[in-house]
């Protein structure tokens, strides 16, 4: 009786043949990973515009004076997010970060804040305001203008003032 067996070829080739297979398999795997991080990140990213856009606007649609400088939103507004009734609100964009200020009261300079009391909303590389008042564009104003448009990384938000 005559015994079969592999060659050493034979079993080398299957065993190459394994290991590229298992290669490619982990390399679908981790593309499909890296892929999947990608878009939880962007959908997070775009979870955080969307509920700044909401902000903002609840904001805007509660504002008695809105005043704009430098790409920074100052507010005296009954849509506090920390505080009851009116406040005094501001986003402040620098360094490529935004922040929001509240105050409970609206007194003294719309434009006054205080540093340490700054809360850090997000980093951004691109956060612009644009007032619009009877159609023309203004990037410096103080009142309450018709429409406010809000720009962030590509996303914008146009609102409409209600209290005039």
């Amino acid at each position: 009786m005559k015994v079969r067996a592999f060659t050493l070829i034979e079993v080398l080739v299957v065993l190459t043949l394994l290991g590229l297979t298992f290669s490619a398999l982990l390399l679908v795997f981790s593309r499909g990973i890296d892929s999947s991080l990608g878009i939880t990140e962007e959908s997070e990213r775009l979870k955080l515009k969307a509920s700044l856009f909401w902000d903002i606007q609840r904001k805007i649609t509660g504002a008695k004076r809105i005043r704009v400088e430098n790409n920074n939103l100052y507010m005296i507004t009954s849509g506090g997010t920390i505080y009851r009734g009116v406040v005094k609100c501001a986003y402040i964009f620098k360094d490529g970060r935004l922040y929001y200020y509240e105050f409970p009261y609206p007194y003294g300079a719309i434009d006054e804040i205080e540093e340490d009391k700054l809360q850090r909303v997000a980093t951004f590389h691109d956060f612009s305001i644009r007032v619009y008042e009877r159609d023309r564009e203004f990037n410096t104003y103080d009142g309450l203008p018709d429409r406010i448009k809000v720009s962030v990384e590509g996303n914008e938000m146009l609102f409409e003032t209600l209290l005039r």
